[in-house]
């Protein structure tokens, strides 16, 4: 009897001791398949994008935030694009207070400072309007005149570098950050306007 008893014991336990180790898997899996969604999804709304790759770059992280939320991700959308107008700021802030600028590559680049502030005050526009709970076709129609105006003001920026004689290597530089934060308010625009009412 004792040697039942111990045998059912140890069997007991074994069964216990395997359950627990296969109910992690299992939430693990469970886990692994929800993320997976939500990465299609983050994948599926960029394919059509303006710039599918850098709005797969950029709201890709943020797949568990946004979930299967369309307004989510637009908010995420621009929400992304304000960390890089904001980088993009301090970047040709600083440019512009460098020790060898000439005075002519200053005033482009003031210029353009101011141009990226518009954009980002437009930005925030955008997504304060999204937070609204009225009409949602006027909330929306809001959110993309603001989107468009920072586009706008973004591409102003290049345009006054184009059109002054600024060093290749400023220039370069900051054509790279503001096509990039460009980029992100297209695909924030693109986002917004596949927006159900």
């Amino acid at each position: 009897m004792a040697q039942i008893t111990f045998l059912s014991l140890f069997f007991l336990t074994f069964n216990v001791i395997a359950m627990a180790k296969t109910t992690p898997l299992s939430s693990f899996s469970t886990t692994t398949n929800i993320n997976k969604t939500y990465n299609n999804f983050i994948k599926t709304s960029c394919n059509n994008a303006t710039y599918p790759t850098v709005c797969l770059t950029s709201l890709l992280p943020y797949a568990t935030v946004v979930k299967l939320n369309r307004l989510r991700l637009v908010k995420k959308a621009l929400s992304v694009t304000l960390k890089y107008a904001s980088a993009t700021q301090s970047t040709i802030s600083n440019l512009a207070k460098a020790k060898n600028i000439s005075k002519g590559n200053a005033a482009v680049l003031k210029d353009c400072i101011e141009d990226i502030q518009d954009s980002i005050a437009y930005t925030l526009n955008a997504l304060s309007s999204l937070k609204s709970s009225k009409n949602k076709k006027f909330v929306i129609s809001n959110a993309q005149t603001w989107t468009s105006a920072a586009i706008t003001d973004e591409y102003s920026c290049t345009d006054g570098i184009s059109d002054e004689d600024v060093s290749p290597v400023v220039k370069k530089k900051i054509r790279n950050c503001i096509l990039r934060i460009a980029r992100m308010s297209s695909n924030a625009l693109y986002l917004l306007n596949h927006l159900k009412y």
